[in-house]
Formats: C-alpha cells, sequence, structure tokens
C-alpha cells in the first residue's frame, strides 16, 4: 500500500530540513540540539497518526467487503429478499467504499456521485426515458414507446392503436415514469430538467390488386415514416408532442409537387405538434391544444386497410381540448373540443366546430368492455371528406371540401388550360355526426372490435349528393380478433366486415370483407398479411358534390393482397 503525506507532515519536514542549516550556524549548540530532537518527535509522532489513519481505511474496506461477499458469496442472493435489493445495497456499498478512498479526487474532478440505485427493477412500471447516472439528467434517449401503431391487449392481441387521444396516452406515459422514479427513491424526472424521447417507425408494403373495373395494379412502396418527440418537463404539468411525417404520393395525386416521380415528391411535413397541460399524479383533469386528431371516434383495427369509419370521420384540426381521465382500473374518459373548421355556412369561417365525447372501460380480471360514444358539430370538416383522392385524370370530380385546384384542357377540341376547382368549402349548411364504438375481450384470446358513424342529417345536395339527392354518410367497422396462444411471438389472425352508405363521392366501397395474419418476428417489429374484398356501389348509383360529379357505381368486386412490414424504433 503506497504511503501518502498530508499537507501538514510534508510542511513539517520541509520545515525541519530546512531548519538544519539554521541551527548550526548559531553559537548555542545545547538550544540547537534540543530544537531538532523536538522536531525529529514531532515528525514520529505526525507519521505514527498517519499510519493509523491508514489502518482504519483498510479496516473499513474489509469489513464492506466482507459484508458484500455474505450477502452475495457466489454471485447471488443469500436471502429471501430480491435480487434487485442486493444489487442495490451492493452498489451503495461500492459508493461509500469508493467515495471514502478517493472524496478529494472525486470532488477536485467534480464527479461527486449521484445518490441512490442506479439498477433498474424489473417488475412495476415499464416506461424511464432516461439515466439516472447523467450529470444534470437533461438529455435525448429514445424508444418504442409514443408512436407504436399496436398494443397488446385482450392476451397480447395485436391491435392497431388510433392516433386520437394521444394526449391521454402520453399523459399516461408520464405518470408512469414519476411513479418508477418515486419507487427508486428519487424525484419525479421533470423536476430534474426537460426530456426527449424520440421513437419513429418505418413502414413498408407489397401488394397486388385486380377488378373494381379498374386496371389490375401491384406496387412495392415505403408507404409510412414517422419521426416521434415526446418532451417532458422541465414543469411537472407541461409536456409537448411532435410528429413529423413522409408523404409518398405523387404530385399528381396531392397537389403539393408538380413531379409524377414519387421519390422526388418524398415530402416531410409535421403531421402532430401539440402542447399537453396536467399530471395524473396530481389530477384526473387535462387540457391540450396544437395540432392533433380530435377526439371523436376511435377507428382501432387489426387490419393493414383504414376502417371506413377512419376514412369518413377522423379530423385533424387545430382544436382546444379539455378533459377528464379518472386513474382508476374501471375509468371513466369525458373530453370536450372545439376548433376552427375549414369549412363553413357563413360567409367567412369561425370557431364552429366542437363535439363531446365520452368512454368507460371496465375490466374485471380476464374479460375487459369498453364503450364510447361522441358527437361532432360537422363532419365535412373530416380528412376524408376535405379531400377525396378521386381520380381526376380525364376528369375534374368532386375532390373533396377543400379538394385541389385542377388544370385541365377546356374541352377535348380546345387544349386551352383552365382552372377548375375540384372542392368548396362554403356549405348550405353543417351536417353533424354521432359515433359509438366498443372494444370487447373475451379472455386471453379473443377480441370483438365495432364502430358505427353516421351523419344526424342530410347534406343538402348542392354539397353531397347520391343519385340526385343529399347525402347522409354513414360507416361500420366489425372485427373479431383470435389471439394464436401456441406461438411463442405474438400472433393473431382477424376478419372482418365493414360497409358504408351514401358515401360514393368520397370514394368509399358499400361493402368490405377482411382478413389478416399479425406476427412480430422479431422484437420491435410486425409483420401483416392482408386479404380484402370490396363491393362497390350498384352500377345505376351516381354521386357528387360541390356542383362537381363524383364516381359512378358499377357494381363490380375488387380484390387486393397486402404483405407489410414495420419497424420500430
Amino acid at each position: 500500500m503506497k504511503k501518502r503525506f498530508t499537507p501538514l507532515a510534508m510542511s513539517l519536514c520541509l520545515l525541519g530540513l530546512v531548519g538544519l542549516p539554521v541551527f548550526a550556524a548559531t553559537s548555542d549548540n545545547t538550544n540547537q540540539a534540543k530544537k531538532i530532537a523536538l522536531l525529529e518527535r514531532q515528525v514520529s509522532n505526525l507519521q505514527k497518526e498517519m499510519e493509523s489513519l491508514k489502518g482504519k481505511r483498510l479496516i473499513i474496506a474489509k469489513k464492506t467487503n466482507k459484508t458484500m461477499a455474505a450477502e452475495d458469496p457466489a454471485g447471488q442472493s443469500a436471502s429471501p429478499s430480491s435480487t434487485q435489493s442486493k444489487k442495490s445495497k451492493k452498489h451503495a456499498a461500492q459508493n461509500t467504499t469508493n467515495q471514502s478512498l478517493n472524496d478529494t479526487t472525486s470532488i477536485a474532478a467534480g464527479n461527486s456521485e449521484i445518490e441512490g440505485p442506479t439498477d433498474l427493477p424489473t417488475s412495476g412500471p415499464l416506461y424511464l426515458p432516461m439515466d439516472l447516472d447523467v450529470p444534470g439528467q437533461s438529455f435525448v434517449s429514445s424508444g418504442p414507446y409514443i408512436g407504436v401503431p399496436f398494443e397488446f391487449t385482450g392476451g397480447h392481441l395485436i391491435v392497431n392503436s388510433p392516433s386520437v387521444n394521444e394526449d391521454i396516452l402520453l399523459l399516461n406515459l408520464d405518470k408512469n415514469v414519476d411513479l418508477r422514479l418515486a419507487a427508486l427513491g428519487r424525484p419525479p424526472g421533470k423536476a430534474l430538467g426537460s426530456h426527449i424521447l424520440l421513437s419513429g417507425l418505418v413502414e413498408g408494403q407489397a401488394l397486388t390488386r385486380n377488378g373494381g373495373g379498374s386496371v389490375n395494379s401491384n406496387d412495392i412502396d415505403l408507404t409510412s415514416v414517422n419521426i416521434d418527440m415526446y418532451v417532458m418537463g422541465p414543469s411537472t404539468w407541461t409536456s409537448a408532442f411532435v410528429e413529423l411525417a413522409y408523404d409518398n404520393n405523387i404530385g399528381t395525386d396531392t397537389g403539393s409537387f408538380s413531379s409524377n416521380d414519387r421519390m422526388l415528391d418524398s415530402r416531410v411535413f409535421i403531421s402532430k405538434a401539440f402542447v399537453v397541460l396536467g399530471d395524473f399524479t396530481k389530477s384526473p383533469f387535462y387540457a391540450s391544444f396544437g395540432q392533433m386528431y380530435v377526439p371523436f371516434g376511435v377507428y382501432s383495427t387489426t387490419m393493414i386497410s383504414s376502417p371506413l369509419t377512419k376514412i369518413l370521420a377522423r379530423t385533424l384540426a387545430r382544436p382546444l381540448v379539455l378533459g377528464y381521465k379518472s386513474q382508476t382500473p374501471n375509468s371513466l374518459t369525458a373530453t370536450a373540443y372545439i376548433f376552427k373548421g375549414p369549412s363553413h355556412a357563413s360567409a367567412v369561417s369561425h370557431v364552429n366546430n366542437g363535439g363531446f365525447n365520452v368512454s368507460y372501460s371496465y375490466r374485471p380480471g380476464r374479460y375487459g368492455v369498453v364503450l364510447g360514444a361522441g358527437v361532432i358539430g360537422n363532419i365535412a370538416d373530416s380528412v376524408g371528406m376535405q379531400f377525396t383522392g378521386n381520380n381526376t385524370t380525364n376528369a375534374v370530380l368532386f375532390g373533396g371540401f377543400g379538394g385541389p385546384t385542377e388544370i385541365v384542357p377546356t374541352s377535348p377540341t380546345d387544349p386551352t388550360l383552365v382552372e377548375i376547382d375540384s372542392g368548396n368549402e362554403q356549405l348550405v349548411h353543417r351536417v353533424p355526426a354521432y359515433d359509438f364504438n366498443a372494444k370487447v375481450s373475451l379472455g386471453n384470446n379473443l377480441q370483438l372490435i365495432g364502430e358505427y358513424i353516421f351523419a344526424s342529417t342530410d347534406f343538402n345536395p348542392q354539397d353531397l349528393e347520391i343519385n340526385g339527392d343529399g347525402a347522409k354518410p354513414q360507416a361500420l367497422n366489425l372485427e373479431a380478433v383470435y389471439n394464436l396462444g401456441w406461438f411463442v411471438n405474438p400472433t393473431s389472425i382477424s376478419v372482418g366486415y365493414q360497409m358504408s352508405k351514401d358515401a360514393l363521392a368520397i370514394g368509399l366501397p358499400a361493402k368490405r370483407y377482411l382478413i389478416a395474419i399479425n406476427r412480430s418476428f422479431w422484437k420491435n417489429t410486425l409483420q401483416s398479411l392482408e386479404f380484402r374484398h370490396d363491393v362497390n356501389y350498384a352500377d345505376d348509383d351516381t354521386s357528387g358534390g360541390s356542383g362537381r360529379p363524383g364516381p359512378k357505381g358499377n357494381g363490380d368486386g375488387a380484390n387486393m393482397i397486402t404483405l407489410q412490414f414495420d419497424y420500430f424504433f
């Protein structure tokens, strides 16, 4: 063991060495000898004191090592307490020893230890997007917690999580983090600084389609890329969410670019961005504002294809949302929201849309029921009604109330180009809509999903019509999901039936039959195979909107097979 001298001992030794010539130069030999002897005794006493301190430190270190060996003689816990507890004690003991032996070096280098255990528990809350040993504890981390479009419910059934009510999802995640920190004896994470949790999705599809009165087609495409960013803190009551997405459509479909090459049209845009005010550890009430999907409808599905209910009614807006989410297993959720919709009945647009949504979750044991209902003031503001995506290659069809302006020849014989609006946001009157939804888990293997959305009144024929009359659109989605429990990896098979009515103008089929298999071969991935059969409206059905003609029915059926791969990070 190396010997170390304290500053006092070194000073006295140097003083003695420097002082020897001085004493030698005096004439009083007796006084000189006494002083030299006194200094020698002082140095000897200091050396003995230093050796005593070294021995005490060695004893402390040996006792600490013996204690750890008694607790874990062979790398395992010797007591019935949890392994995690032993790891925490071992870590704390190591910190104590290191701090005792290297206190001066640690403080001088600014490396003082953060108190508390750093090993994470293996049970309890799942989320902790932060490194407890990073000084300052404010940084960026990653994990597929935010934008993961599936959840394991009803016995690990793979169900697409809807993009509505994401503020509640994020507040639950935030609460989970705080509870886990409390279990570790730490203050809430946001009290120590802001944290950014990143996650995302890369999705590809291969498909083939035939029938339906159109040319047979097939494709391989990158269908979705999302980057999600959730910012927690620094206040315990504030957080924010931002999602970047990319558009895989060609410019002639979206009007955003002029090129027909979709690689050149792969624009990145802000899909969602909103602020959440709330803390579920302190209050069940919350508020949010920004760009998000309003809480109308649920749109849960196990299929690759979006349900007809989602195409008809999901609404992207910039609302103000006030909500309540009870923090009990059998919970009540209620939300109210207002926003300025793009469509309007008056001469100019105002804050003229909003709604209310309520749901109740009841989970007695392995079984569970979630029932919900909602209302929105004007369904014309939904994404599906704002942009229909109708094919306008040969003629300007109804493109939605917010449809793009089309540039086409004046007539087959006159090549002069003219601009024609494919939609009009000013309506004769607004059309409210209602939603009813249910999700039932029967044991660990079977789940039933149902949702019905319908307009409360007819559109004016000038705004949206079918067969010359005002349309009253509606859509239904029914699914049954069975979990194949004998597989090691989560695997499910699903069957579904969907229908729509008075929705020919926005491009929906009259009926849809589906079957899908979902499986997760690797962690943070999902592989899906879907077969879909669509039945079009009758061949004598016509439609239109905003004074423009819409698609016509043909009574044909169309088949599509889609293989999809999702990678989450």
